[in-house]
């Protein structure tokens, strides 16, 4: 069966204010930038805890809901011409340790955080033995990608892109959480495009995303998510 074309809006660039820094950055000076955050998931967790939800698809939503919330993240070349897709879509790694490889996979996102805790539940329950690189198909076009390092957590991360010139998903990687103090932090590395962002959009990003975490249990009950 044929994919569905996704939904997109093409960008007039004449009315747009980022056109020059969009032509500079898509000719001389190309260039994606990396910046590494600790993200305070302290009542996060808990609450993940309390509501029985699994943290991994727990992190990708709200990645996922403050990534749809600004354009400049779901921004995109589509026939020669800068578009924005109405909504992207979460592609992330998922780890087979009988072989220390992974899979890449993806799950809709719509919006409702119940609906997506059960989307990739069933998602990984259908997908997550599969060890090929797409168990389930190659991924849409409007994706972002998340990736995770359970295993180790950083200060820094950098990822090197090829051929970045209309690459413009944004990418996230996951450290280890830890305890420092009282508040239980998570390496957080955010990959961008410098055309479609600026440094800027990044830390509204972040801020977003940290007060969603804060903030978890008032948005929860009052049906935000």
């Amino acid at each position: 069966m044929k994919k569905a074309t996704p939904e997109y809006t093409p960008v007039d660039l004449s009315r747009w204010a980022r056109k020059e820094h969009f032509e500079v950055f898509q000719s001389f000076a190309q260039c994606t930038f990396n910046q590494t955050v600790l993200l305070d998931i302290t009542a996060l967790l808990k609450h993940v805890k309390q509501a029985g939800w699994k943290f991994y698809p727990t992190i990708i939503f709200l990645l996922s809901k403050v990534v749809n919330n600004h354009a400049e993240f779901r921004m995109a070349i589509k026939n020669n011409e800068l578009v924005i897709w109405n909504e992207i879509h979460p592609s992330y790694t998922i780890f087979h340790n009988e072989t220390e490889t992974f899979s890449s996979l993806w799950s809709h996102y719509e919006g409702n955080i119940h609906h997506f805790q059960k989307t990739y539940s069933e998602d990984t329950a259908q997908y997550g033995d599969n060890l090929s690189y797409w168990p389930k198909g190659e991924s849409p076009e409007n994706v972002f990608f998340i990736s995770a390092i359970p295993w180790v957590s950083f200060t820094s991360f950098n990822t090197n892109v090829a051929n970045m010139q209309n690459f413009f998903s944004p990418m996230f990687t996951l450290g280890k959480y830890y305890k420092q103090d009282e508040k239980i932090l998570l390496p957080l590395a955010v990959l961008v495009h410098h055309s479609v962002c600026d440094g800027f959009h990044v830390a509204r990003l972040i801020n977003e995303l940290q007060e969603m975490c804060d903030d978890i249990v008032r948005l929860s009950e009052a049906h935000k998510f």
